[in-house]
C-alpha cells in the first residue's frame, strides 16, 4: 500500500514561531511512525513557505529549501524550478496568529486539500477569547464576567477600566487572540490596570479584562474527534512554580521548572467528569473539529465552581506540551493521536466535497 504524503506547515508570524518549529520537530517524527511519508513546509517570518527536509529540521539546522506556493485552480503545491506536489493531506502546526485564528484555514480550503484540526470558524472563534466565552456561555459552560476594550475605545478607556476594577481584584488582562499567555497580565491592584491593558495592545487590537479567581486551580483536558464523535482525555492540572504566578509564556517555554503537571489532575471523580463534559460542551458550541485543548480555572478549596477560560485549538505537540501528554495518560500514544486526526480530515474533506454548489 501506498503511504500517504502529508504536508505539515510550521513557522509563521507569530510569537510563537519557535514553539511551531518545535511542535513540528515531533509531529513530522509522529508521523512517520504512524505509517505517513513527510513533507516539512517551513513559514518563515518574513512570508512564503519553503520545503525543507526532515533532517535539517530535526537537528535544529538553518531551515532553506526551494518555495513552494499554492495553486488554487490546479489543487496542489508548485515547487520554484518546477514540479508539484500533491499532498493527501496537510498538518497545520502554526500557533497564534496567520496559523490558528482560521487565516491558513481559509488558504488550505482554497487549496481543497485535506486538513488536520478545526476549520475556519471553529478557528477563528476559538482564538477570540470573547467570543468563544460567549459561545460556551449559550450552551450552559460557566464563564467569568469580563469587560472588553476595542482599539477605537482605546483612547478613551477611563469608563471602561472602572468599569473592570469594579469586578474586583485579581484580574487578568489578555489580547483578544492571541496564545499561549502572550501578552497576558495579572493585575492586583487600580493603579496597574491601565498599563497591563497598554501592554496587551501591543499584541492584538482588541483587550479583555477578566475576573480573576485568586490562587485558582488551572485543569486542563484534550479532545479529539469530530463533532458528533468527541471525546475527552484525562483532566491534568498545570501548577505554577519558581516564582510564576500562572502559566505564563515564560513558564511553558523559558523555564523548565516553571510548572509542575499533574497527571491525572487530582480530583474527585465526580469533577473530572464534569469538567470533561464541559471540555466537549466547548469544543462542539464552537464547532470544532479534530483536536483541543480545553483550559478551566477551579477555585481553591471548592471542586464544584469552576469556570471556561479559554480554548486552544490548535495545541503545541512538541515533546513536553499538555496535549499530547493528556492522550498519552488516557491510553493514545502520539502517533496515534495524529493517524486518527489525519483519517478525521480526509473523511471531513470527503463530506464538504459532498455538498452541492448549485443553487438548486
Amino acid at each position: 500500500m501506498t503511504k500517504k504524503i502529508i504536508g505539515v506547515i510550521f513557522g509563521g508570524k507569530s510569537p510563537e514561531h519557535e514553539v511551531s518549529i518545535e511542535s513540528a520537530k515531533t509531529v513530522c517524527a509522529e508521523l512517520v511512525n504512524a505509517g505517513f511519508t513527510v513533507l516539512p513546509l517551513y513559514a518563515p517570518r518574513t512570508g512564503g513557505w519553503r520545503l525543507v527536509s526532515r533532517k535539517a529540521l530535526t537537528a535544529g539546522q538553518k531551515l532553506s529549501g526551494p518555495r513552494v506556493e499554492p495553486s488554487f485552480e490546479a489543487g496542489c503545491l508548485v515547487k520554484q524550478g518546477g514540479g508539484r506536489l500533491r499532498p493527501d493531506a496537510i498538518f497545520p502546526v502554526i500557533h497564534g496568529a496567520t496559523g490558528e485564528d482560521g487565516v491558513l484555514q481559509g488558504a488550505l480550503e482554497l487549496l481543497g486539500v485535506p486538513y488536520a484540526g478545526c476549520g475556519v470558524a471553529a478557528s477563528a472563534v476559538g482564538m477570540d477569547k470573547v467570543i468563544s466565552k460567549e459561545l460556551a456561555a449559550i450552551e450552559g459552560v460557566p464563564v467569568l464576567p469580563h469587560v472588553v476594550i476595542r482599539a477605537y475605545q482605546r483612547p478613551v478607556m477611563g469608563p471602561l477600566l472602572k468599569k473592570a476594577a469594579r469586578m474586583g481584584f485579581p484580574l487578568f488582562v489578555k489580547p483578544v487572540a492571541q496564545g499561549s499567555s502572550v501578552g497576558i497580565s495579572k493585575v492586583k491592584k487600580a493603579a496597574d490596570l491601565r498599563k497591563a491593558v497598554e501592554y496587551a495592545f501591543r499584541f492584538d487590537t482588541a483587550v479583555i479584562i477578566e475576573k480573576g479567581v485568586d490562587r485558582a486551580r488551572e485543569i486542563v483536558c484534550g479532545v479529539l474527534g469530530s463533532a458528533a464523535r468527541a471525546s475527552a482525555s484525562v483532566t491534568g492540572e498545570v501548577v505554577p512554580q519558581g516564582g510564576h504566578e500562572f502559566f505564563d509564556y515564560e513558564a511553558k517555554y523559558l523555564d523548565d521548572n516553571g510548572m509542575k503537571f499533574l497527571l491525572p489532575a487530582p480530583l474527585a471523580p465526580a469533577t473530572a467528569a464534569a469538567i470533561r463534559i464541559f471540555s466537549v460542551k466547548v469544543f462542539q458550541a464552537l464547532g470544532c473539529c479534530g483536536l483541543a485543548r480545553i483550559d478551566f480555572l477551579l477555585a481553591p478549596g471548592n471542586e464544584k465552581k469552576f469556570w471556561f477560560c479559554e480554548i486552544n485549538t490548535l495545541p503545541g505537540f512538541t515533546s513536553h506540551s499538555l496535549y499530547p501528554r493528556l492522550w498519552a495518560k488516557t491510553g493514545l500514544k502520539p502517533a496515534a493521536v495524529l493517524k486518527r486526526l489525519i483519517k478525521i480530515a480526509l473523511k471531513e474533506r470527503a463530506a464538504r466535497k459532498r455538498l452541492s454548489i448549485a443553487r438548486k
